[in-house]
């Protein structure tokens, strides 16, 4: 456990965390209350048992009018596991003294469960944090800070937490200039930005309006009051709930990316149109549930992966295959059309006509809106005598997109010519 010993140590205390969720990194603010006494006065921090990065220690004097000066900082041969700062004071006073320090063993990851409503035009969003304390040390009454965004790191803290002689050895003189810069850096970075606070909305339809700031390439959510991290112990917390998120529920039917089977899509933006607010959601594990009747009667309908949504963002779930609406391609009739010859009567191209038709089949007792991707091997071809489709788009060379709305327990065929040119015949200089 890390500690202080020091008997002008007062209860005063105020911890700040900031948790990465992309490196094993957690950045500590300690803040203490110290009553000095007249002349050279030692303040002892020991580490023992705990993931604490101890080259990344620092002592800094909130004050710096006080009649106080850190003399030295020692590292006792005895122990590595105690760094030892000897602050002189001119006369006796009351100071706020900050520790600043790395530690592992301390991360968070989101999860959000979502409910659509029983005519899937709307969800129920909650957004929980997991937070996992395995660093050796507990954190009382703690303001704790997300941070999300890659970070380079030269050596792990884990590493650097086991290192034999972490400011080197007992008999040479420690360099501190390395880890100084470092938590200067740190520092300086956290402390640039106000942090972004995630309100708790208990059982709030809608998240109350919440401030977006970042730090550098950074974006930092601070939880809503203190938290107290105990070692060997998980929390999860609530950090967000909306009750009616407007959604887009469409059906994806692409051989290139999912062979035969037809997906459903459930797609939602991040605004605070929707009631999600204007703040970017980290990526997480997100449970979907339907909802089946007004009783509260509900059915499992996926799960799916997020990235980091920006504000703003549309953002499509995948969840999964849908059992009860059919899409099945048919050739209904082929030909070579318009034979061209070379110069010796050799066959140079041709056009390659297929009269193609998409059997659409919606068995469910909901109205399934499709999209239908289709790929061409070549990209020499043309399009024609299109039917049955509510919207069409070319997506580029190879591939394009037809969209159709099927009602509940009814059939649709999309209807079109596909002429692919061979040859010669790509080229509209062909005879």
């Amino acid at each position: 456990m890390a500690r202080i010993d020091t008997a002008v140590l007062t209860p005063t205390r105020r911890i700040q965390t900031y948790i990465y969720n992309s490196a094993d990194l957690t950045m500590i603010k300690d803040t203490r209350v110290l009553h000095f006494a007249k002349g050279m006065n030692p303040v002892r921090f020991s580490w023992a048992g705990t993931r604490i990065d101890p080259t990344s220690l620092s002592l800094d004097i909130s004050d710096p009018d006080l009649p106080l000066e850190i003399r030295q900082i020692r590292f006792p041969t005895q122990g590595k596991n105690q760094t030892i700062w000897y602050i002189n004071a001119k006369g006796p006073c009351q100071a706020e003294v900050v520790i600043r320090y790395f530690t592992s063993g301390i991360s968070w990851q989101p999860r959000y469960t979502a409910i659509l409503s029983p005519d899937r035009t709307q969800m129920q969003w909650t957004g929980q944090v997991r937070i996992n304390n395995r660093s050796g040390t507990d954190y009382p009454d703690a303001a704790v800070s997300l941070v999300t965004g890659k970070i380079h790191l030269l050596d792990r803290i884990a590493n650097l937490a086991d290192q034999a002689h972490p400011h080197g050895r007992p008999d040479a003189p420690a360099d501190e200039s390395g880890y100084q810069d470092m938590m200067a850096r740190g520092k300086t970075l956290m402390e640039s930005a106000s942090a972004m606070p995630l309100q708790f909305m208990g059982g709030s339809p809608s998240p109350e309006p919440m401030e977006k700031n970042r730090a550098s390439d950074y974006v930092v959510y601070t939880l809503d009051g203190e938290k107290t991290l105990s070692d060997g112990w998980s929390d999860q917390l609530t950090f967000m709930k909306a009750g009616s998120v407007p959604v887009e529920t469409r059906y994806m039917y692409d051989t290139e990316r999912f062979g035969d089977a037809v997906i459903r899509m459930v797609s939602f933006t991040n605004d605070a149109e929707s009631g999600l607010g204007s703040l970017p959601l980290p990526g997480g594990r997100v449970q979907m549930f339907q909802a089946i009747d007004s009783q509260g009667g509900m059915i499992f309908a996926g799960t799916d992966t997020i990235d980091y949504i920006p504000a703003g963002k549309h953002h499509p779930l995948r969840l999964g295959t849908a059992s009860r609406i059919t899409v099945t391609p048919r050739i209904m009739a082929y030909a070579k059309t318009r034979l061209a010859f070379d110069e010796q009567n050799n066959l140079s191209g041709f056009d390659e006509v297929k009269t193609m038709a998409i059997h659409l089949v919606n068995f469910s007792d909901h109205p399934a809106q499709i999209d239908i991707f289709r790929t061409v091997a070549d990209s020499h071809f043309t399009l024609s005598d299109l039917s049955g489709q509510d919207e069409f788009e070319k997506i580029d060379q190879q591939r394009f997109r037809f969209t159709v709305t099927v009602p509940p327990g009814s059939k649709k065929t999309i209807k079109y010519t596909l002429t692919t040119h061979q040859g010669d015949r790509k080229w509209p200089s062909a005879s």
